[in-house]
């Protein structure tokens, strides 16, 4: 016997009655939510649903340096406020920035850029094979490495050459930059769809070189102001990335990183930077985020306090206000689902697109589809 069966099923047309009773029969249309991927009606219970099928917590808190200058300092610094993991760029001497660190309990994630030389790329795989117990990753982002090789087949040959000399499968991934999007372009639908694009077009070049496909797939996004398309973005990335490798019969963990949006919080108030920041890593923990990546820029202030202050705001949601527990604590808002459902819906169908004409590389050759011209040419 069902713990309901002794009321009454209410129909949505008794529901709208009783709001308008409450609001004073105020037009109830101002209820709707106009999105970039259509009209959200809080009163339509979905068919569709998608949520986490497991239950996915935050494990990385993650400091990104954008700067080398006192590196090791400023790693230990960070460490010592509570994060667990560093990005850190190529052109960092290794040798150097790891004293005192114990390099095998943190992630080390490393950016190789078009300005990587091969001595350092050399020296970083050296400090990778060196150790098979440390952890993290190895990343290039495909627009770089295309602005800089401009042809399919130069890429091709650099990651193999980056691919072929590393033995520590720890650090190798698919990894899709989804951070670097023009601001005009910065579209949900639009980021969703380029990401996804991506990384098909990663893992046909590995078929097509014969490499072997790392089990790892590493996706960094931007979150926004908005906190329940937050949640509904990180939903829509897990779930089209992880229809992209079934339909390539592959089985690797998908990792999600999220970082702020610096174009919500330039030239706020701090206070106002805080709230915002702490909203929309909030969002991103609810949404089924697993690294949350932070940085000098989100508080545009040399004082440690400040950066320490950064640092617990993952902490504390996560320890003290016990939004990791639940497999899925947004599973059943209706809301929440329309704009997961409608997310994805669009984000698919622009993808579809782009690999109709050919894949992303293809469309950026021909300048075929506008969205993307902007990031081609900066």
């Amino acid at each position: 016997m069902s713990l309901w069966s002794e009321f009454n099923e209410s129909t949505i047309d008794q529901w709208k009655n009783k709001v308008l009773d409450d609001i004073n029969n105020k037009l109830i249309n101002k209820f709707n939510w106009e999105t970039e991927y259509g009209n959200i009606d809080p009163f339509i219970k979905t068919t569709k649903t998608i949520f986490n099928e497991e239950k996915i917590k935050l494990s990385q808190i993650c400091w990104r340096f954008n700067q080398t200058k006192n590196l090791n300092s400023q790693i230990l610094s960070r460490l010592e406020d509570g994060v667990n993991s560093i990005y850190i760029n190529s052109g960092c001497e290794v040798d150097s920035i790891f004293k005192n660190v114990m390099s095998e309990i943190i992630q080390t994630h490393i950016c190789i850029d078009n300005n990587s030389s091969n001595d350092q790329i050399s020296n970083w795989v050296k400090w990778i094979n060196s150790n098979h117990n440390l952890n993290g990753s190895i990343r290039m982002d495909l627009f770089d490495i295309y602005k800089s090789e401009n042809n399919s087949i130069k890429i091709d040959n650099y990651i193999r050459r980056i691919y072929k000399n590393i033995t520590n499968k720890n650090f190798k991934c698919i990894y899709v930059n989804g951070l670097n999007y023009n601001s005009k372009l910065n579209t949900n639908v639009n980021d969703i769809s380029l990401i996804a694009a991506q990384l098909n077009e990663l893992v046909e070049i590995h078929k097509k070189n014969s490499l072997e496909i790392p089990k790892k797939v590493i996706i960094s996004t931007l979150l926004n102001n908005s906190f329940l398309e937050n949640i509904s973005k990180i939903k829509v990335i897990r779930s089209i990335i992880n229809q992209i490798l079934n339909v390539h019969e592959l089985n690797a963990k998908i990792i999600i990183e999220t970082a702020i949006n610096p174009m919500t919080i330039v030239n706020k108030e701090l206070d106002f930077r805080i709230l915002s920041i702490t909203s929309s890593i909030m969002s991103a923990i609810i949404g089924g985020t697993d690294i949350c990546q932070l940085n000098d820029s989100m508080i545009e202030s040399k004082e440690d306090y400040w950066k320490k202050i950064i640092t617990n705001i993952p902490l504390i949601l996560l320890e003290e206000s016990c939004i990791n527990i639940s497999d899925d604590v947004v599973k059943g808002s209706h809301v929440i689902e329309q704009i997961t459902s409608k997310m994805a819906e669009k984000s698919w169908a622009l993808f579809k697109e782009i690999e109709n004409k050919g894949g992303i590389l293809n469309c950026f050759n021909q300048n075929d589809i506008p969205i993307f011209n902007s990031k081609i040419n900066e």
